[in-house]
């Protein structure tokens, strides 16, 4: 019986590792290698030489790399424990927004103006629970924007 509940935890503990992954595509110079990609950190990148990477971690972090002949190894270790609810959420915001008119009702009613969100927890939090992903998508540019002067 312990060995099986063992075995049902353990799986379950590597499974929650395994869902999201550590980096997200902000931009890249490669045409093969889309925005809102996601990477694992140690992962060997075809990304051809001469041409960037930028991606992001979901705490915000944003990181820069080079292609070579051989692509490029991302830095780091994977994260053991990732919020996936937060890594989605950013991912779909990095995505193309939906084409045309979406109809239904906000969940909060009020959007605040995508100049008040300044921290990546702001942005997370309008997105997942306000429905304002339209200022949400705006304020993370700002943000991403913001990071490349820096």
């Amino acid at each position: 019986m312990r060995r099986t509940l063992y075995g049902v935890l353990l799986a379950l503990t590597l499974g929650g590792v395994a869902n999201a992954s550590d980096f997200i595509v902000v931009n890249s110079t490669d045409p093969n290698i889309q925005r809102g990609q996601a990477f694992d950190a140690g992962m060997r990148v075809p990304l051809a030489a001469g041409k960037t990477l930028k991606l992001m971690r979901p705490s915000g972090e944003v990181t820069m790399v080079q292609g070579g002949a051989s692509g490029v190894v991302l830095p780091g270790q994977k994260v053991a424990v990732n919020d996936s609810a937060r890594f989605d959420t950013l991912k779909a915001l990095l995505e193309p927004p939906p084409a045309g008119r979406t109809f239904g009702a906000r969940r909060g009613g009020f959007c605040p103006p995508a100049e008040s969100l300044v921290t990546m927890d702001d942005i997370v939090r309008v997105a997942q629970t306000s429905g304002c992903k339209a200022e949400a998508r705006t304020a993370l540019d700002a943000f991403l924007a913001k990071a490349d002067k820096n």
